[in-house]
């Protein structure tokens, strides 16, 4: 995700990064670029988890479901 502000208004706004790409190449009846690249503030807001912090949540889960089954069993027989 990209955030879009406007250095004139202050108006931002969160696009994907195709619908940015759409935004800025827009041109009007005269083939004129309509928004330029030059009046917004662009910033990279993307979340996304790193490859790291999945697998080690996915080993972590693991973890905690075979020590729940292993203190089911010793609970119970």
């Amino acid at each position: 995700m990209l955030k879009l502000t406007n250095k004139q208004t202050g108006h931002s706004f969160n696009l994907s990064a195709k619908e940015a790409a759409d935004f800025f190449c827009k041109k009007n009846a005269r083939k004129e670029f309509i928004n330029p690249f030059e009046k917004y503030i662009v910033e990279d807001v993307s979340k996304e988890v790193s490859t790291f912090k999945f697998w080690l949540c996915c080993i972590a889960l693991i973890v905690l479901f075979v020590s729940s089954i292993l203190l089911h069993i010793e609970l119970n027989y």
